[in-house]
Order: structure tokens, then C-alpha cells, then sequence
């Protein structure tokens, strides 16, 4: 499996804190059969400039990749970051301050948990502009899916990548996340599950959980395409597949 939404980072944001703590997070990784990790730790523009830049990014990613090899950890790490979207955003793309998923034309974006369906759709619309490919971090959090699921099939006629999270599976952020999570694989509005792991305590980076938990309710080739080979699809620069009729009718069951 491969996951590609990862705050193992040390000392960047709030994920890992420590190398000790990202090196148990790629073990654990590992041991849940995961082979490849991208890091993508928060980036907010208007926030600790300097302690998020791209170039020290680059600096704590190659650090970090150096350490797994020493370890001979087979884990293979890419660059990356979640980028929380502001009006700033298209410009620091145009500007090379931005890190794309593995160096691809894929990035990783958040929005505000409130923000608004036109504020989103607007920003979406002018990085896809810029030749780049939004993937959209954990949109069954946020308010404006969560009251309009539907939104999100506009999303997918846009060309943007839908990136769930596999806590929002087992109520890890509240029933109505957990609720929208299943709508959205009930109707095939996903493209991958990244484990969006902040330590090796909570959040963590096993991946094994979630995949066996959609074999279970849909198909293994539906897992496998949601763990597997769109997050490869994506690294090798290549585009990703729907998952519209993989999919088949199940119940939810929210902790």
C-alpha cells in the first residue's frame, strides 16, 4: 500500500515530534504493509513562513530519508505537504514555494473545516489553471460537503482527486464525517485513503485496518485501487481511476 497524506515530519508542524517518534511511525507503517509514505506536513502561508518553507521542508525530508536507509527501513519516502488553501495559495504555486506530491503534478490541498462551496471552488479552479492537479485532503470533514455530498460529483467532472481519511471510517472525527466518508464510497466519490497519521500513538500510519474493512463491505479490488494503485498512479505522474461502479451497496457502521 502506499499512503499519501503523512505528518511524519519531525518537529514541523503538529505530527511527529521527535525522529524517534517517525521512525516508529514508518515501522508501523511497514508492518501494516505499507511500502511507500509521501511526508506532508501543514504548510499555512500566513503562518511560521520560515518554519514551513519549501526549502527547509527539503532539508527535514532528505534528513529523515537518510535516517530510514541507515535503518535499512523498506519504506520508501516522498516529498510533500498539505497546503492549506488561501487566496495566496495560486501565487506561491506560480512562485515555486509549493511542494507537489513526489514532484508530480499532483497537490495536496485543504480548506477551512467552514469554509464556503465558492471560495473552494474558485481556488480549485484556478490551480487546476496553473497545471497542476488538486487533490482535495479529507473533504468529508468539511461543513460544505457534509450538508451537500453532491458537490463533490461536480468536483470529480472538474478533474479533482478525492483524498479520504481512514479515521473518518471508524468515527475518529465525529458520526457526521464518518457518515459523509461512507456516502462518498457508497457513490464512488473517492480516489484514495491516506491515514493523515500525527503520531505513532494516535491517527497512526497502519493502513491494514481500513483496507481490510473495505474488503469487507465493498471488494478487494476496490481497496486495492484506493491503497494501492491510484496513490501509485499519482507518484508516477499518471491519471488517476474512478472508482464509479467498483462500489456496491453496504451498511455503515460508525463506533
Amino acid at each position: 500500500m502506499i499512503d499519501l497524506h503523512c505528518h511524519i515530519l519531525p518537529g514541523v508542524d503538529d505530527g511527529a515530534a521527535s525522529e524517534e517518534e517517525s521512525c516508529l511511525m514508518a515501522q508501523m507503517a511497514v508492518d501494516s504493509g505499507v511500502r511507500a509514505i509521501a511526508a506532508t506536513p501543514h504548510f499555512y502561508p500566513r503562518r511560521n513562513w520560515q518554519q514551513g518553507s519549501a526549502r527547509r521542508l527539503k532539508e527535514c525530508f532528505l534528513r529523515l530519508d537518510e535516517t530510514f536507509r541507515r535503518l535499512h527501513l523498506p519504506l520508501k519516502l516522498r516529498s510533500g505537504m498539505e497546503v492549506f488553501v488561501t487566496a495566496e495559495t495560486p501565487r506561491l504555486l506560480r512562485e515555486g514555494r509549493l511542494l507537489t506530491l513526489g514532484g508530480s503534478r499532483y497537490l495536496l490541498v485543504e480548506f477551512g473545516f467552514e469554509e464556503s462551496p465558492a471560495f473552494a471552488g474558485r481556488m480549485l479552479a484556478q490551480l487546476r489553471e496553473q497545471g497542476v492537479v488538486p487533490v482535495v485532503a479529507h473533504p468529508e470533514r468539511y461543513t460544505m460537503i457534509q450538508k451537500e455530498p453532491e458537490r463533490l460529483f461536480e468536483w470529480l467532472e472538474q478533474g479533482y482527486v478525492l483524498q479520504l481519511n481512514k479515521g473518518s471510517f471508524f468515527g475518529r472525527f465525529g458520526r457526521q464525517a464518518a457518515h459523509t466518508a461512507h456516502w462518498c464510497l457508497r457513490e464512488g466519490c473517492v480516489h484514495l485513503i491516506g491515514s493523515d497519521a500525527h503520531s505513532p500513538y494516535q491517527r497512526t500510519t497502519r493502513l491494514s485496518d481500513i483496507h481490510e474493512y473495505i474488503t469487507e463491505k465493498t471488494s478487494q479490488p476496490l481497496a486495492d485501487l484506493l491503497l494501492e494503485h491510484n496513490p501509485a498512479r499519482i507518484l508516477a505522474d499518471e491519471p488517476v481511476r474512478s472508482a464509479m461502479g467498483m462500489q456496491r451497496p453496504f451498511g455503515e457502521e460508525i463506533p
